[in-house]
């Protein structure tokens, strides 16, 4: 049964009138009606005190006799399940939130190592792709020859795309106008080695030689218009586009 239906029914079990069932609850027989008719509920404080005037339990007053322990069994089922649910969207919040973080912090490494030109970094890099630059080998001797030394390679023939690699080839072995050619991903190179003048492409050849010629002009003294781009060179671990200025002039 329902609520209002129990109300009256404890109320006619009684032999009690609307008007004497508000008197001993201290209300009005206009809220005695509102309850049976389902329009409005006592506060607790009255439901206690209807409960101890028909010796009947709580659950039973709200629920019905018949339906308590169901009703009992469906609010512990609900509350369960609210509680299992939460649980497993804490833990997938969580899940993706660490993995959120892991990814971000992945990205972030991998954009450091680029723009710091990491090698060991860049080698893991899936963004970046393989590619064969060229640049002018320096003139080194048997005490340095095998140390690092960092150059400008040009990644392309239309000299748009340029980057500053670290590596050691080792002693001419007698190549005349040597070059070096290195394979490599980013600032990470894979393999490089000494070639001929004649093995390196016209375009390839020019673009370095307008590169070094613009180098060479704007370290000069007086050369304070250019002075900004120097500045940058020397913090800069690629290039794009703007070398195309110097292949123009």
């Amino acid at each position: 049964m329902s609520f209002e239906q129990d109300i009256k029914r404890l109320r006619q079990s009684k032999k009690m009138t609307q008007q004497e069932l508000a008197d001993i609850l201290h209300v009005s027989r206009q809220t005695v009606s509102t309850w049976e008719n389902g329009k409005n509920y006592p506060s607790l404080e009255i439901l206690r005190s209807i409960c101890v005037l028909f010796d009947v339990s709580f659950e039973q007053i709200m629920f019905g006799e018949e339906n308590t322990m169901k009703n009992k069994q469906d609010m512990a089922t609900t509350i369960d399940r609210d509680v299992k649910l939460k649980t497993r969207y804490k833990k997938l919040t969580i899940t993706l939130a660490t993995i959120f973080i892991f990814f971000c912090a992945w990205i972030g490494v991998l954009i450091f190592g680029y723009s710091k030109g990491i090698g060991a970094i860049d080698r893991w890099n899936p963004f970046l792709t393989y590619q064969v630059s060229y640049t002018k080998m320096p003139a080194l001797t048997k005490t340095n020859s095998q140390r690092e030394w960092t150059a400008w390679y040009s990644d392309n023939e239309m000299g748009t795309s340029w980057t500053k690699l670290t590596l050691s080839t080792g002693e001419n072995p007698g190549v005349v106008e040597p070059y070096v050619m290195a394979y490599h991903k980013g600032s990470y190179v894979k393999i490089s080695r000494i070639v001929p003048a004649s093995e390196v492409s016209t375009l390839v050849r020019g673009d370095l030689e307008a590169f070094e010629k613009y180098q060479q002009e704007t370290s000069k003294k007086g050369a304070s218009d250019d002075s900004n781009f120097q500045k940058d060179l020397k913090k800069k671990v690629h290039l794009t586009d703007t070398i195309r200025t110097i292949n123009n002039n």
